[in-house]
């Protein structure tokens, strides 16, 4: 990769770190603001955050559509961060009256925000290149690193319900990606690298078939993964805060751990099994015993079956009614970290990879779509958080995932068929 394409790669990273700093410092506490600021019960807060979740992720296929045909990814990503700064910002004053429309724009500014960052960082890479893959996880990298940081800052930010601390910081952090991303625009891609193949497909005028079934397929499948992800911003929550032992001795002194400490521990574990993962590819494509990123993408389904049968024991070992150790929640989140590795930064690679030409930001919208419905579903299953113990709530996210497994396991030679039918038209991409 030249010099060019290396200062993008870092200027999307930056972008796209301020921008998941403010989000994910307001992620795991969410659902706490909604309770003790805003006056909702638990479980509504549980499903007024998953639909906030979701308005953000299903804005994007319409969002993405009209990026493609009208404003290119580079306006509609400065669009999106501008949103958002207005949205933190309006939070961040604390006022009641400015509550709803604050949402509405955090809502807008994702919704660009989400196909359009997709768009540009599949545009640096070369259809079936092996650094798409390694792009996209140093785009997880800054991902994880806001991850990490994020929660810290919220943790520390809402001390004595001074919430609006929480959204000034949101708010500060999304100016500084919007400021980035305009002093730096001319560094980004007006079009893919790709070139433009009019090769056709075994007898088949077009390859858009067999594209957009590959992204169904995915998208499909996705909606899983989004609402086993989102449990990390409800159902986890609150199990850390009424379920979880709230402190713990290290190296003789008692240190007192929150919510927010588990979510910045999430983005920790990310970021230690990123370069190990990373590592283990390598060796495993040296030594020609690399399997399929679907291969990887249905083990990532298995990680999160596992990480909830851990929360299963968790709930029966008294996590139910009383307090455990935070070596149950820890251990579920290593799982989940490397689930969403296999599954977030693989599944958008490969969505960006065999998108058709000129409708990537729309592929990247459907996915995110996908997300939108994964993340209601995970509110309207939030309304059980109460009503069943907590080891029954845990077993049926572990058997949804399990199911994905299976399924993707099953359509895993139909589906690597139809991406090998795609690659002899390599033409996908944003252009």
């Amino acid at each position: 990769m030249s010099t060019r394409p290396r200062c993008a790669l870092f200027l999307l990273c930056v972008v796209q770190s301020s921008e998941r700093f403010a989000f994910f410092a307001m992620l795991p506490l969410f659902v706490l603001y909604l309770h003790h600021r805003h006056g909702f019960s638990e479980p509504t807060a549980m499903l007024l955050f998953g639909v906030f979740y979701a308005l953000s992720y299903v804005g994007g296929l319409p969002a993405g559509i009209l990026t493609d045909r009208k404003l290119g990814p580079l306006v509609a990503l400065l669009i999106g961060c501008a949103l958002l700064a207005l949205g933190y910002g309006a939070l961040a004053l604390d006022a009641s009256p400015l509550f709803w429309p604050a949402l509405a724009l955090m809502v807008i500014g994702h919704s660009f925000f989400k196909p359009s960052m997709g768009t540009l960082f599949g545009a640096l890479f070369q259809s079936a290149d092996i650094r798409r893959e390694r792009g996209f996880f140093l785009q997880h990298l800054a991902v994880n690193i806001a991850a990490m940081a994020g929660p810290l800052c919220g943790e520390w930010s809402r001390a004595g319900d001074r919430w609006n601390r929480l959204f000034f910081w949101s708010a500060v952090a999304t100016c500084v990606g919007t400021a980035t991303l305009t002093v730096g625009a001319r560094l980004l891609p007006l079009q893919s690298q790709r070139p433009v193949d009019a090769a056709i497909v075994t007898g088949s005028p077009q390859t858009d078939p067999a594209r957009w079934s590959v992204v169904w397929w995915l998208c499909g499948l996705s909606v899983v993964f989004w609402l086993t992800a989102q449990q990390s911003g409800s159902s986890l929550v609150a199990f850390a805060e009424s379920h979880t032992e709230r402190s713990i001795v290290a190296f003789g002194r008692t240190v007192q751990i929150g919510p927010g400490h588990f979510g910045a521990l999430h983005g920790l574990q990310v970021l230690l099994l990123l370069p190990l993962l990373m590592g283990g590819m390598s060796w495993l494509r040296r030594h020609k015993a690399e399997p399929s990123t679907l291969a990887k993408m249905t083990w990532g389904y298995v990680a999160t079956a596992a990480a909830f049968v851990v929360l299963v024991f968790a709930g029966l070992h008294r996590g139910d009614t009383q307090r455990v150790s935070p070596i149950w929640l820890s251990g579920a989140y290593v799982l989940l970290s490397v689930a969403e590795l296999l599954l977030s930064p693989l599944g958008m690679a490969l969505i960006t990879r065999i998108a058709p030409p000129k409708r990537t930001s729309q592929a990247v919208g459907l996915w995110f779509a996908a997300a939108a419905v994964g993340n209601a579903s995970a509110g309207a299953i939030g309304l059980l958080w109460g009503r069943w113990p907590n080891h029954r709530y845990f077993a049926l996210l572990a058997v949804v995932s399990l199911v994905a497994a299976v399924v993707l396991f099953t359509r895993l030679s139909l589906l690597e068929r139809l991406i090998n039918a795609s690659r002899t038209n390599p033409s996908g991409g944003y252009r």
